[in-house]
């Protein structure tokens, strides 16, 4: 119960900015004695409070009409939305659902798939010049950075592409475009250990309560991103990022191989991430290759980074291609996690 809370109480300090729901109910729940019940089952990776908070959500993804949905933003409009404090609501929610919450956090895990992320790997593919590319991406989750041709991208200096769907993505220094355009790819294929099946409705529904009710726009955003993908799916596999790559590698369509992870490595522990960079050198000394990064070097240390950026905790894009048997890594640019800026170094 002690770590529990302390997650929570940490968590709520760190969201109160950019999610405040989250933050306050956080903080009501800490010590609450009805948090450890609805952990009682939960293995390691699932005891943190975004799990928790996920299975309600989900919950009123199903029940939009409920009280404790009117405190939240991406699920009541704003003139109908609840005032007071949302804790003892959300306790009372929790206490006459605790089976069902119970049984969801010990089966299911955090699962987030940001198409915001592509906007990165546009300006990091615009950065290899080349293509048509043959893209691979490593923890695809569901599959959704694999349309990253499908969209248009608002770098605030105008907006590239004609897809339905626009990414903001904020550049910096002014003067400089996020890409030349958006990039050409000629295959795709997914690779993650438990991909989301967008078919599946329930799937969905899960991906959807893993975003946070605060930032609505992100909600939005992948509510389109989800039916985009409906309407022409992307071909996604079960697979271990190591032991899959190089089967995953070829059977790549036409194009030039490029591997893509975002926020993805940091899933993997220490010896998988040396043993992920290896493979990839033995792959690119023997024939050419692209890798485009969006990952923090704190989390992910094998990160060819240097100066201030080793062991940072800032999410960083570079690009890491080997060419005739040559290795070149270049670090690019730091980036807001789910993509809404670019500051090219």
């Amino acid at each position: 119960m002690a770590s529990l809370s302390a997650r929570f109480a940490a968590f709520s300090r760190t969201t109160r900015r950019r999610a405040p729901l989250y933050s306050r109910l956080s903080d009501g729940i800490a010590t609450s004695a009805l948090l450890p019940e609805l952990y009682a089952d939960a293995p390691r990776p699932a005891r943190v409070p975004v799990t928790l908070f996920a299975a309600v959500h989900y919950l009123l993804l199903g029940e939009p009409g409920t009280e404790l949905a009117r405190h939240y933003p991406n699920l009541t409009p704003p003139g109908e939305r609840a005032g007071g404090d949302p804790v003892p609501v959300f306790l009372d929610f929790c206490a006459r659902h605790v089976t069902r919450i119970r049984e969801l956090v010990a089966t299911r895990l955090p699962q987030t798939n940001e198409i915001g992320r592509s906007a990165l790997l546009v300006a990091g593919l615009g950065q290899l010049g080349g293509g048509p590319w043959a893209q691979l991406d490593v923890g695809a989750s569901a599959g959704l950075n694999l349309m990253l041709d499908r969209l248009a991208y608002d770098d605030g200096h105008g907006v590239l592409g004609g897809g339905e769907l626009v990414v903001e993505c904020s550049v910096r220094p002014d003067g400089r475009r996020l890409a030349p355009a958006v990039p050409e790819i000629s295959s795709r294929l997914g690779l993650d250990t438990s991909p989301v099946d967008l078919a599946d409705p329930d799937a969905a529904r899960w991906l959807e309560a893993c975003v946070w009710p605060d930032q609505e726009d992100r909600f939005r955003r992948l509510e389109r991103a989800v039916a985009l993908f409906r309407a022409d799916p992307v071909p996604v596999r079960r697979g271990d990022a190591v032991a899959d790559l190089a089967g995953a590698l070829g059977d790549l369509g036409p194009g030039s191989p490029v591997v893509t992870t975002s926020w993805a490595l940091c899933y993997l522990d220490a010896a998988a991430q040396s043993a992920w960079v290896d493979e990839l050198d033995s792959h690119g000394e023997a024939s050419e290759l692209s890798w485009v990064w969006v990952e923090s070097p704190h989390q992910v240390p094998v990160l060819p980074v240097e100066g201030d950026l080793v062991g940072s905790d800032a999410t960083v894009l570079g690009t890491t291609t080997w060419r005739d048997g040559v290795r070149t890594d270049r670090a690019l640019a730091r980036c807001h996690p789910h993509g809404y800026w670019l500051s090219w170094f």
